[in-house]
Protein backbone atom coordinates (compact mmCIF):
# COMPACT_ATOMS: atom_id res chain seq x y z
CA UNK A 1 0.00 0.00 0.00
CA UNK A 2 2.23 2.93 -1.02
CA UNK A 3 1.31 6.46 0.13
CA UNK A 4 1.85 9.70 -1.34
CA UNK A 5 1.40 12.85 0.51
CA UNK A 6 -1.99 12.87 2.14
CA UNK A 7 -3.35 9.68 -0.34
CA UNK A 8 -3.28 5.98 0.89
CA UNK A 9 -4.46 3.64 -1.66
CA UNK A 10 -5.00 0.22 -0.79
CA UNK A 11 -4.56 -2.04 -4.01
CA UNK A 12 -6.97 -4.37 -4.50
CA UNK A 13 -9.81 -3.06 -2.37
CA UNK A 14 -12.37 -2.54 -5.05
CA UNK A 15 -11.85 -5.97 -5.85
CA UNK A 16 -12.20 -7.17 -2.31
CA UNK A 17 -15.02 -5.59 -1.89
CA UNK A 18 -16.58 -7.29 -5.38
CA UNK A 19 -15.80 -10.53 -4.63
CA UNK A 20 -16.99 -9.71 -0.95
CA UNK A 21 -20.45 -9.22 -2.69
CA UNK A 22 -20.36 -12.44 -5.15
CA UNK A 23 -19.85 -14.34 -2.18
CA UNK A 24 -22.87 -12.86 -0.33
CA UNK A 25 -20.44 -11.51 2.60
CA UNK A 26 -22.54 -8.41 3.08
CA UNK A 27 -22.01 -8.29 6.41
CA UNK A 28 -17.69 -8.29 5.55
CA UNK A 29 -18.82 -5.44 3.19
CA UNK A 30 -20.28 -3.47 5.78
CA UNK A 31 -17.47 -3.74 8.36
CA UNK A 32 -15.38 -2.57 5.33
CA UNK A 33 -17.16 0.53 4.68
CA UNK A 34 -17.08 1.15 8.21
CA UNK A 35 -13.80 0.87 8.72
CA UNK A 36 -13.12 3.61 6.29
CA UNK A 37 -15.24 5.72 7.74
CA UNK A 38 -13.32 5.21 10.88
CA UNK A 39 -10.39 6.37 9.82
CA UNK A 40 -11.84 9.43 8.08
CA UNK A 41 -13.60 10.32 11.46
CA UNK A 42 -10.38 9.92 13.34
CA UNK A 43 -8.69 12.23 11.36
CA UNK A 44 -11.68 14.84 11.19
CA UNK A 45 -11.26 15.02 15.03
CA UNK A 46 -7.77 15.09 15.50
CA UNK A 47 -8.12 17.72 12.92
CA UNK A 48 -10.93 19.58 14.80
CA UNK A 49 -8.30 19.37 17.75
CA UNK A 50 -5.68 21.12 16.03
CA UNK A 51 -7.69 23.69 15.21
CA UNK A 52 -8.69 24.62 18.87
CA UNK A 53 -5.79 25.95 19.37
CA UNK A 54 -5.53 28.42 16.44
CA UNK A 55 -6.97 31.24 15.62
CA UNK A 56 -11.74 31.41 15.88
CA UNK A 57 -11.79 31.62 12.22
CA UNK A 58 -9.82 28.40 12.03
CA UNK A 59 -12.05 26.41 14.82
CA UNK A 60 -15.25 27.66 12.70
CA UNK A 61 -13.82 26.30 9.44
CA UNK A 62 -12.19 23.10 11.33
CA UNK A 63 -16.30 22.56 12.10
CA UNK A 64 -17.28 22.32 8.45
CA UNK A 65 -15.04 19.16 8.44
CA UNK A 66 -17.55 15.77 7.44
CA UNK A 67 -15.88 12.21 6.65
CA UNK A 68 -17.66 10.48 3.93
CA UNK A 69 -18.33 6.42 4.05
CA UNK A 70 -18.26 4.27 0.46
CA UNK A 71 -16.76 0.66 0.48
CA UNK A 72 -13.57 1.78 -2.01
CA UNK A 73 -12.28 4.52 -0.04
CA UNK A 74 -12.72 7.38 2.53
CA UNK A 75 -12.39 11.23 2.36
CA UNK A 76 -12.85 14.43 4.37
CA UNK A 77 -14.98 17.25 2.97
CA UNK A 78 -14.23 20.92 4.16
CA UNK A 79 -16.51 23.79 3.98
CA UNK A 80 -19.97 24.99 3.50
CA UNK A 81 -22.46 27.57 1.98
CA UNK A 82 -22.36 28.70 5.52
CA UNK A 83 -18.65 28.57 5.41
CA UNK A 84 -17.16 29.07 2.07
CA UNK A 85 -13.73 30.49 3.85
CA UNK A 86 -12.92 27.20 5.07
CA UNK A 87 -9.86 26.12 2.45
CA UNK A 88 -8.70 29.75 3.25
CA UNK A 89 -8.43 28.97 6.76
CA UNK A 90 -6.85 25.42 6.23
CA UNK A 91 -4.26 26.82 3.40
CA UNK A 92 -4.03 30.51 4.72
CA UNK A 93 -3.54 33.24 1.48
CA UNK A 94 -1.01 34.66 -0.42
CA UNK A 95 -2.94 38.15 -1.67
CA UNK A 96 -2.26 41.12 0.48
CA UNK A 97 -4.80 43.74 0.45
CA UNK A 98 -3.32 47.77 -0.09
CA UNK A 99 -2.20 47.98 3.90
CA UNK A 100 -0.15 44.76 3.52
CA UNK A 101 -2.41 42.59 5.63
CA UNK A 102 -3.37 39.09 4.17
CA UNK A 103 -6.54 39.14 2.45
CA UNK A 104 -9.67 38.37 4.70
CA UNK A 105 -7.98 37.60 8.06
CA UNK A 106 -6.37 34.44 6.75
CA UNK A 107 -3.26 33.51 7.97
CA UNK A 108 -0.07 33.42 5.44
CA UNK A 109 0.05 30.81 2.39
CA UNK A 110 0.67 27.05 3.67
CA UNK A 111 -0.16 25.76 0.16
CA UNK A 112 2.74 24.40 -0.86
CA UNK A 113 6.53 24.70 -0.08
CA UNK A 114 6.72 26.79 -3.30
CA UNK A 115 6.46 30.19 -0.69
CA UNK A 116 9.22 28.82 1.81
CA UNK A 117 7.04 27.21 3.99
CA UNK A 118 9.14 23.63 4.26
CA UNK A 119 6.93 22.12 7.11
CA UNK A 120 4.24 21.11 4.34
CA UNK A 121 0.53 22.39 3.36
CA UNK A 122 -2.14 23.67 6.06
CA UNK A 123 -2.91 24.39 9.35
CA UNK A 124 -5.08 21.77 11.26
CA UNK A 125 -5.99 19.40 8.72
CA UNK A 126 -2.93 18.29 6.63
CA UNK A 127 -0.79 18.81 9.59
CA UNK A 128 -3.17 16.22 11.63
CA UNK A 129 -3.07 13.91 8.28
CA UNK A 130 0.84 14.25 8.63
CA UNK A 131 0.64 13.25 12.56
CA UNK A 132 -2.45 11.00 12.90
CA UNK A 133 -1.89 9.26 9.29
CA UNK A 134 0.60 6.97 9.86
CA UNK A 135 -1.09 5.32 12.72
CA UNK A 136 -4.46 5.08 11.19
CA UNK A 137 -3.39 3.65 8.44
CA UNK A 138 -1.63 0.77 10.25
CA UNK A 139 -5.11 -0.02 12.06
CA UNK A 140 -6.82 0.55 8.95
CA UNK A 141 -4.78 -2.71 7.34
CA UNK A 142 -5.12 -4.47 10.31
CA UNK A 143 -8.88 -4.29 10.21
CA UNK A 144 -8.68 -5.25 6.47
CA UNK A 145 -6.49 -8.10 6.96
CA UNK A 146 -8.81 -9.39 10.26
CA UNK A 147 -11.71 -9.16 7.33
CA UNK A 148 -9.89 -10.79 4.91
CA UNK A 149 -8.97 -13.46 6.80
CA UNK A 150 -12.83 -14.06 8.06
CA UNK A 151 -14.17 -13.71 4.73
CA UNK A 152 -11.70 -15.85 2.81
CA UNK A 153 -10.36 -18.49 5.65
CA UNK A 154 -7.60 -21.18 4.08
Amino acid sequence: MPTEGVYGNVEGLAQFTRALARAGADGVRDEVKQANFDVAEKLKDAAQSKAAGLSRQQRSAAQSLRATKTQNYSAIRMGSARKPYALGAEFGAKKLTRKGAIARGFRPWRGNEFDGWAGGPGYFLHPSIREKGPQLIQEYMDKIDRLMSEAFPE
